[in-house]
């Protein structure tokens, strides 16, 4: 919550130092999202959206909303859908805490990768433009947009792997067998080809509940692709992993997912993972890694520590959504995934 006297000091920064020279009607937090707090701003003239770091002690390294703000504003001028960056403000005396401020997007905002209020050619239609993004990121001109120096693409994996067994232990609650078995296997098996690669832009956390779609009679697609925290420079393939994996989670889980194992669901629209991989080589001219069960399971061990991460916060009191608790217990069942398909791995 920001407090009444905080949302007149940021009116009175904004005049002061950007162009929005607006006056704020309200400041209402946003139910979903589980890192950074984000809130829609109506003013006197349109809506934006203000996202800030939370407040309390965070672990080492996280909730980087500055980087969240150089890139989105760097691919402003690109074919990755990105909403309008306006400021940023790294002094916490504002508000209480960093904050950004972008524009607000008009659309869709999804959970369930079933797409439930499209129909099958819709579907159809956004998953192709997602696939659309995924190759663009591969192949987007790092030194042209300003970042080059955004992340180490080389050693990628073994870096990862360090951060979130350091960013699970912190945030550790409970015992966890598979996540174990990952801590002490997925750092053993890192595949040495995949540093030979070409390093690509990466999103970092690319799911469906991080995009605002678009939804008229000619145009189904992406509106805009939002928290970009976790972004850095990395080998191609972790995006898209990250969200093949995603794909493979149960319906009933909260944080959604198809439950097929990645086999295609007839008459559904949407197209199997064999299928959005050859797409995504197709338009990257790319070849399949050899080790692409290895990457479903790093981003399956990558986000149970991301989702303890969130029940740790919860515990501490410093979680961003009504349903954090719900969210936080599948650091789990997604550990086990991660452990059956490193094991298929080897």
């Amino acid at each position: 919550m920001i407090e009444k006297q905080n949302i007149k000091n940021l009116g009175l920064w904004l005049k002061q130092n950007t162009l929005l020279q607006i006056e704020i009607m309200s400041l209402v937090k946003f139910e979903t999202g589980q890192s950074n707090p984000t809130f829609i701003i109506k003013s006197d003239k349109k809506n934006y959206v203000l996202r800030s770091k939370p407040k309390g002690t965070l672990l080492k390294g996280a909730h980087r909303i500055d980087r969240e703000y150089k890139v989105m504003n760097s691919l402003k001028n690109s074919q990755i859908p990105v909403p309008k960056m306006y400021c940023y403000c790294k002094d916490v005396e504002v508000i209480g805490s960093e904050f950004y401020i972008m524009e607000f997007l008009e659309g869709s905002h999804e959970v369930d990768p079933f797409l439930k209020h499209f129909n099958n050619l819709e579907k159809e239609k956004i998953y192709d433009h997602k696939i659309n993004i995924l190759s663009e990121l591969a192949s987007v001109d790092i030194k042209k947009l300003g970042l080059e120096e955004f992340g180490r693409p080389i050693g990628y994996l073994e870096r990862q792997t360090n951060l979130w067994i350091s960013q699970y232990r912190a945030s550790q609650t409970k015992e966890i067998e598979s996540m174990e078995f990952l801590i002490e296997n997925i750092p053993k098996f890192i595949p040495e080809e995949i540093d030979i690669l070409p390093p690509s832009l990466l999103h970092g956390d690319f799911r469906l509940d991080n995009m605002i779609l678009k939804k008229d009679k000619t145009l189904n697609k992406v509106a805009g692709l939002l928290d970009w925290e976790l972004s850095t420079l990395a080998p191609p393939f972790i995006d898209l992993s990250y969200w093949a994996v995603m794909l493979r989670f149960k319906k009933e889980w909260p944080i959604g997912g198809l439950g097929n194992n990645g086999n295609l669901i007839q008459n559904s629209g949407i197209p199997s993972e064999d299928m959005i991989l050859e797409k995504y080589l197709n338009r990257t001219g790319l070849e399949k890694p050899k080790y692409w069960k290895y990457l479903l399971a790093f981003n399956s061990f990558r986000f149970a520590g991301i989702l303890q991460g969130i029940a740790k916060r919860l515990i501490d009191g410093n979680n961003a959504a009504v349903n954090a608790y719900q969210v936080g217990e599948q650091a789990e069942p997604v550990a086990k995934l991660g452990a059956e398909l490193l094991k298929e791995y080897l």
